[in-house]
């Protein structure tokens, strides 16, 4: 008789089998809803989307003026962060960008770079970049949207960087509030009451996450004159988390406590949020995910409370 054979034990996803500890109660978990049409196992990082912003104005009191809005276009993530950006070229054509709160975002030179708040070109040279060859690029608190500079590390290649753009800051959740100085200058303000921007009737305003055009009406404005602009949240969904993503969900915020499979119908969820400590060998990444991407998303968890070990 020969020795019996035995099936291989495969390892599964359990349920909070990434859990290290938890706080005392409820505090570290959330109830939320998961998106993104997919599977997604426990334990995998999460983002939240926060797209799908709203806005809609409305008149603060009675106007003088019966002047109108446009179209208000909310902007959502990724928002141009305050600091300092590193761009790292990997080769002679390729580079990483990393913001200032640990994000990454891959390159090529030669072709526009539009992500993680703010957009440029590398042009080559006739001197090829090598890999660590770099640039610094800060950016600067301003009226509206920050400005950007640049700064070159000590580099074989002497290509250069063009022209630098902001992508703008996120739109806030909350009231902004428009008000006239006189019949065609009006500043506005954010849900915090801090001033983003100045501009006038039939100039295209884009500062602080929106962007709008308010045309003179008949009657003029007056001094006073206000309108208050509500911007609405995102869905505020759950989904994979991916550096790729542009809805919110690039960022990490959370993670799935238990399997769900999303792929016909968002399904509810519990996120673990905060005050905890999880194993970093059993957490689920995206495909492909760099060593450098997932340090950063460790030092975001972080942030928020949750401590991988």
């Amino acid at each position: 008789m020969g020795n019996p054979t035995y099936a291989p034990f495969v390892e599964t996803f359990h349920n909070g089998g990434f859990i290290v500890s938890l706080a005392n109660g409820h505090q570290s978990i959330d109830q939320g809803t998961l998106t993104g049409a997919a599977k997604v196992y426990a334990g995998t990082v999460l983002g939240t989307v926060a797209s799908a912003l709203t806005a809609a104005a409305v008149a603060i009191g009675t106007n003088t003026g019966n002047g109108t809005f446009g179209t208000i276009t909310p902007q959502a993530a990724p928002a141009t962060m305050i600091g300092a950006y590193s761009v790292l070229l990997t080769s002679a054509t390729a580079f990483t960008v990393t913001a200032p709160d640990g994000t990454t975002a891959a390159g090529t030179v030669g072709t526009p770079f539009s992500g993680l708040g703010i957009g440029f070109t590398i042009t080559a040279g006739g001197t090829a970049f090598v890999a660590n060859d770099s640039f610094t690029l800060t950016t600067v608190a301003a009226p509206g949207n920050p400005t950007i500079t640049s700064a070159a590390g000590t580099n074989t290649g002497n290509g250069t960087i063009g022209t630098l753009t902001v992508v703008g800051y996120a739109a806030k959740a909350g009231v902004f509030a428009v008000e006239f100085d006189d019949a065609t200058h009006f500043v506005v303000s954010d849900p915090t009451a801090t001033e983003i921007g100045h501009s006038t009737t039939g100039v295209a305003f884009k500062a602080g996450g929106l962007s709008f055009t308010i045309t003179a009406g008949g009657t003029a404005f007056v001094p006073g004159d206000s309108f208050a602009i509500t911007v609405a949240a995102g869905s505020g969904k759950y989904k994979a988390f991916d550096p790729a993503n542009t809805d919110g969900s690039q960022v990490p915020s959370g993670i799935l406590f238990a399997t769900k499979d999303a792929t016909l119908a968002d399904k509810p969820c519990a996120v673990v949020v905060r005050q905890c400590e999880v194993n970093a060998s059993e957490l689920v990444w995206p495909t492909g995910m760099s060593a450098a991407s997932i340090t950063a998303a460790l030092a975001q968890l972080k942030t928020l409370g949750i401590q991988p070990r």
